[in-house]
């Protein structure tokens, strides 16, 4: 089990990486085409043309940057339920855990009392039945 759950968190951090990544690239992308457009811009007899593409390129890119966003932070919130999830089954194992700690400690508490009962020794007559000396008789008789 622990070299496939390391295969799929390998496999997870490689598709965050990656989408990271594409994120970088469209960063790169936008930077180029806003200089191409410039250049195109100033030196371009048709820049209604020019502009109408450039508003489309950039609506585009937008919408792409948009989904890209989305597309990590689903990845990064999938990753954060995931690591919840076993959080709190570890936490249930601590639990657990703790529970049976308790109870040994418990038994071992009622065993000791148990032996410890057994090592007192009890009068084997009632206490009526002793008769203790008075201390007025024995300071009389010296």
């Amino acid at each position: 089990m622990p070299s496939n759950y390391d295969e799929v968190f390998m496999h997870q951090s490689l598709l965050f990486d990656d989408s990271l990544q594409d994120l970088k690239n469209l960063r790169t992308q936008l930077y180029s085409a806003a200089e191409y457009f410039e250049l195109s811009y100033t030196n371009d007899d048709q820049k209604q043309i020019l502009v109408e593409t450039l508003k489309d390129y950039a609506i585009k890119a937008l919408i792409n940057t948009v989904d890209h966003l989305g597309s990590v932070a689903y990845k990064v919130s999938d990753l954060l339920d995931e690591k919840a999830g076993e959080f709190c089954s570890e936490e249930l194992r601590l639990s657990c855990i703790e529970q049976r700690i308790r109870t040994c400690h418990a038994f071992m508490d009622h065993e000791g009392h148990t032996q410890q009962s057994l090592v007192i020794s009890t009068p084997k007559h009632h206490k009526r039945y002793i008769l203790p000396e008075p201390k007025l008789q024995r300071v009389i008789l010296l």
